[in-house]
């Protein structure tokens, strides 16, 4: 299944690729403390060099359908706000679903973009092939249990917590429990 990466909008955000002019700006908001705490996988600093090899690196897994990464850019002034990313996509005959990660640039936080951008990625996710959607029928988001600000937008884009898995989650030299929300087509 080949499927164009699209340019989703709504009255305040574009959703659309990130640029090779904006490599400071992901840098920025990819070296921070709540980054480093919470997705520690993530090199500190993200260096510039980072954020070019990230972008290749997104631009091959997207080519391959593997991933569909988007930067949240203002609609109005395409200043980008943060990032979010719709992986671990499964087409398995009638079972099609995917996880989706996200983060902000710090100084874009708290002002509900970020959940407002999850649920235009899911309507996009859930609509058929032939409107121009990927034919989805559920999407899962997984956070450490402590990260509040991360499951408070998973629940204001209308996901449901179903799940806590003790002790799962690996987070700045620990361990936090892992707390999974889904949407569904149905939803």
């Amino acid at each position: 299944m080949t499927v164009d990466h699209p340019v989703l909008e709504t009255a305040r955000l574009r959703l659309r690729r990130w640029r090779d002019d904006e490599l400071q700006r992901i840098s920025a908001a990819r070296t921070n403390q709540a980054t480093a705490h919470f997705l520690p996988f993530i090199p500190q600093p993200f260096t510039v060099e980072d954020a070019r090899f990230w972008l290749k690196d997104l631009a091959e897994q997207a080519a391959a359908g593997t991933r569909f990464n988007w930067c949240v850019a203002d609609a109005a002034t395409d200043q980008g706000l943060g990032n979010i990313t719709l992986f671990g996509i499964h087409v398995r005959g009638a079972v099609r679903d995917a996880e989706v990660g996200y983060w902000m640039h710090p100084e874009a936080q708290g002002g509900g973009v970020m959940s407002e951008a999850i649920r235009r990625v899911a309507q996009w996710y859930f609509a058929p092939a032939n409107a121009g959607g990927f034919g989805g029928r559920r999407i899962v988001i997984r956070t450490a249990a402590s990260n509040t600000a991360a499951r408070r937008t998973a629940e204001k884009a209308g996901f449901r917590h179903v799940g806590t898995e003790r002790a799962a989650f690996e987070i700045g030299g620990g361990v936090d429990d892992k707390v999974t929300y889904d949407l569904l087509i149905t939803d």
